[in-house]
């Protein structure tokens, strides 16, 4: 599935992208389906959701965890023929477990992520390194004007970089790299390493960038497999309850920023 070019990629950068990796008609269910799990209620039990205030005091969905088990037509058309985790596989040269899923819907006056990396997220307070290949499923065309992702190529292989409490990149260190934006046309897929650095900014446009991310293990290594991450997730970085006060909503983590 993968060229040699693409795997050069992968190996310098920390990243690649698939271009077109689903039709036309893939694309118009996953974005579909994606609308269904916007309109979803919170779960106690069951998937994970938080929300943003908007600058006009409007609550938008920010981002959604742990749906794909409760979406079967979903889960169906991404995971049942395994091209993603071949092409994930191919990427790490080994076997891989799927750890989780997000769902991250960036609408038009959406906040964004600052500089950080997937390895390890403090606020989790996790030991065992918990990523190691994020998908990237571009629902929508993504790009500097409506929020799109920025990334350090070649930093991917220089470790952890110094955080803050909230898993922030130091902005001194942040500062000193060089960085790129990364575009992509909706039904592209991007995959990159978890040490790869990469921030996102607010969505000032009048476009959504929603992308759903899939986050891959080697099966090589530890850390908690699925079932227990969500628990973690749920107990250490909660989501919205029921009720869902406007001015008190729960960030979806610490790297996420509004200004």
């Amino acid at each position: 599935m993968l060229t040699d070019a693409q795997r050069e990629k992968w190996q310098k950068d920390g990243y690649v992208r698939l271009e077109r990796f689903f039709d036309p008609a893939a694309l118009e269910h996953i974005s579909s389906f994606v609308e269904d799990v916007s309109r979803w209620d919170v779960s106690d039990d069951k998937w994970l959701m938080w929300f943003e205030k908007t600058t006009d005091n409007r609550k938008i969905t920010s981002k959604v965890e742990n749906f794909l088990d409760f979406h079967d037509p979903l889960r169906r058309l991404l995971l049942e023929d395994r091209r993603i985790q071949s092409a994930v596989e191919d990427l790490l040269g080994e076997d891989s477990r799927r750890l989780k899923e997000l769902l991250i819907f960036h609408y038009p006056d959406s906040g964004g992520y600052r500089p950080h990396q997937d390895i390890y997220h403090i606020p989790h307070r996790l030991p065992e390194r918990m990523v190691h290949a994020v998908v990237a499923i571009g629902i929508d065309d993504s790009d500097p004007d409506n929020g799109g992702l920025f990334f350090s190529p070649g930093n991917h292989k220089k470790g952890v970089f110094p955080m803050d409490a909230g898993g922030v990149i130091d902005p001194e260190v942040a500062e000193m790299f060089s960085w790129e934006p990364v575009v992509w046309k909706a039904g592209d897929i991007f995959i990159f390493d978890d040490y790869a650095p990469h921030y996102s900014l607010p969505n000032k446009s009048n476009r959504s960038r929603r992308t759903l991310y899939l986050v891959f293990q080697r099966a090589s290594t530890g850390g908690p497999i699925r079932a227990e991450y969500n628990v973690l997730k749920r107990a250490l970085n909660p989501p919205e309850g029921k009720v869902a006060f406007l001015d008190k909503l729960k960030p979806p983590n610490g790297i996420f920023y509004r200004d």
